[in-house]
């Protein structure tokens, strides 16, 4: 028996095809052999009994059947009653794989070519590309253009090729030929549509015109590329599409991450500070106790109030805040207070203060060190009879209100130094909580990114689908000074200066860029930063699926993205053989 070429190899998320043409005997005559390796487990690692078509039952092992590279070179060298053998190469600059196969009972295990990664490792660290070409030298000289990259590249001559591949089988990018017979680029990247609304198709012609731009852009072709090119702007093309496509799922993760975190009134986050801090408001609502809220200014202070006002019995009743900062001390008195009609000049009619008004509810002072001592002590007399006199009255008026009050500045030396009543002081501070600062929780940072975004798209007419990765390691790297509200301006300010669907680094304030732009130099930190970012992601997407008992499809449902988009998470995250 004489070997002859393998006519064509079929991969399939259910089977691969391997369909070879041998000469028997001494007669000459031709015999087309098919194997057929099923069934195969999508992601599984293969192990079952596969059926030599006529007579054979084979047994071949290794992992992630479906993403091994194309067969390129490959001739049977054998065929008896014992065994098969076959020799894969990738191109001809690549080591060749053998591949040893046997009858189910004395089969032998797949050998990975030394140096490089198996089956199932390829499948979890490159991506496919599938490549449509009819020019088959032109197809082999882009294949071997690709391989050496990193990528998997699997081949297709025609378009009918592409279509079966793509209905069948997982595949990150399509590159293809816009004029070929029978079935066109165009129609290629419409089917890859179908089966994937992410994947990127990548429309190359030798016949560019604005027509054909045009049409593969409307199409919604990633990328268009005129023919000839040289190796650098195919890979740059790839690499570029790739990395916006990555930005695009993590941002979209990210978004749903958002909408899935917990989140009390505005408080975002998912850090072990954010939960602690979500665990004083819990407590601090179930009660009915005065409360101190400590924290630098922007951190979100005004924001813990109203989450523990919202969340207690008092939540359907006023909550009003005032700052004491903001206000000229001979009108905050009248404010907190009230007067009667001719207190003072200007008294034209009786008007009730702010602990009258909140009857019920609760009253939020921000700024609590600013009150004058008078003052201070006037406010201690109020909530110690549960009553207020207002400016020029005679009658106490009772009230029934929950007191919260917050500042900026170190209560504890202000105590010290005698700037702040020391019997108000333990009046207001039954609970006390930290508002921790942004940069104690950085964690954080992309979450509340991406919910300034979605709050500042709303009204801007824009539609921004993601934060580039080095705008988010600036982000990340940053001190923030002024805190969360500092971010949320930085964020209304980069959407108004963006000009296309990312976020980059150049739409960032000035002062973000040049206070990160020493840090950006230290590698150590950016590896801490991915390494976080990483890590987070990866326990979201554990959440959501254990969520929906392991089902992906109700998984990706739940997330709002594609479950082939859910898949390309997974095999990042190594999670698939879990």
């Amino acid at each position: 028996m004489q070997p002859g070429p393998v006519r064509h190899v079929i991969f399939t998320r259910t089977a691969i095809q391997l369909v070879a043409e041998v000469r028997l005997g001494r007669s000459g005559r031709k015999r087309s052999v098919q194997i057929n390796y099923a069934p195969l487990p999508h992601h599984g690692q293969i192990g079952r009994r596969p059926v030599l078509k006529g007579r054979r039952a084979l047994l071949h092992e290794h992992g992630g059947a479906h993403l091994y590279p194309p067969m390129v070179d490959t001739s049977i060298w054998s065929l008896n009653g014992t065994s098969t053998k076959a020799v894969i190469a990738d191109s001809a600059e690549s080591p060749a794989c053998s591949l040893g196969m046997g009858v189910w009972f004395a089969s032998r295990p797949f050998r990975a070519c030394p140096g490089r990664p198996t089956g199932r490792e390829r499948s979890e660290m490159a991506e496919t590309i599938l490549l449509v070409e009819d020019d088959r030298n032109v197809l082999r000289t882009y294949a071997q253009l690709l391989r050496p990259a990193g990528y998997l590249v699997v081949e297709a001559d025609s378009g009918s090729d592409a279509e079966r591949i793509l209905r069948t089988s997982s595949v990150d990018v399509v590159i293809t030929d816009l004029r070929m017979p029978r079935m066109d680029g165009v129609a290629v990247l419409r089917i890859a549509k179908q089966a994937d609304p992410e994947i990127i198709v990548i429309l190359m012609t030798a016949y560019p015109t604005v027509e054909t731009a045009v049409e593969a852009l409307k199409a919604s072709a990633s990328d268009y590329l005129a023919k000839p090119f040289s190796v650098e702007r195919l890979l740059a093309v790839v690499e570029s599409s790739l990395e916006k496509r990555k930005t695009n799922e993590a941002y979209r993760v990210l978004r749903s991450q958002l909408s899935r975190s917990f989140s009390l009134n505005g408080i975002v986050g998912q850090s072990q500070l954010t939960l602690k801090l979500s665990d004083e408001i819990r407590h601090a609502a179930a009660g009915k106790a005065n409360v101190l809220i400590l924290g630098a200014s922007g951190v979100g202070k005004e924001l813990v109030a109203r989450a523990i006002h919202k969340n207690s019995s008092r939540h359907a009743r006023p909550f009003l805040p005032l700052n004491c900062a903001a206000i000229p001390e001979n009108l905050l008195e009248a404010e907190l207070f009230g007067y009667e009609r001719g207190a003072f000049t200007g008294a034209q009619a009786a008007k009730e203060g702010l602990l009258e008004a909140a009857d019920g509810g609760t009253l939020f002072l921000d700024e609590l060190c600013e009150l004058r001592p008078a003052l201070q002590a006037k406010l201690l007399r109020a909530l110690e009879e549960n009553a207020v006199r207002r400016l020029g009255g005679l009658k106490p008026i009772p009230f029934d209100v929950r007191f919260m009050a917050s500042t900026n500045r170190d209560i504890h030396e202000d105590l010290r130094q005698g700037r702040f009543r020391q019997d108000l002081f333990f009046r207001v501070n039954v609970i006390e909580i930290r508002v921790p600062a942004l940069w104690e929780r950085r964690e954080d940072v992309p979450l509340l990114a991406a919910h300034f975004l979605e709050a500042c798209s709303k009204g801007s007419g824009k539609a921004i689908e993601g934060i580039t990765p080095e705008a988010m390691e600036r982000l990340m790297q940053h001190e923030w000074p002024g805190n969360v509200r500092e971010l949320k301006n930085a964020m209304e300010r980069a959407m108004a200066y963006a000009s296309g669907p990312f976020i980059s680094v150049q739409d960032l304030p000035e002062s973000i860029l040049t206070a990160t732009e020493r840090q950006a130099r230290f590698s150590s930190y950016r590896e801490w930063r991915g390494q976080t970012l990483e890590r987070l992601e990866k326990e979201f997407l554990e959440k959501a699926i254990q969520e929906q008992d392991g089902n992906l499809t109700l998984a990706a449902k739940a997330l709002g993205i594609h479950r082939s988009t859910l898949y390309r998470l997974l095999r990042k995250h190594r999670l698939l053989s879990s």
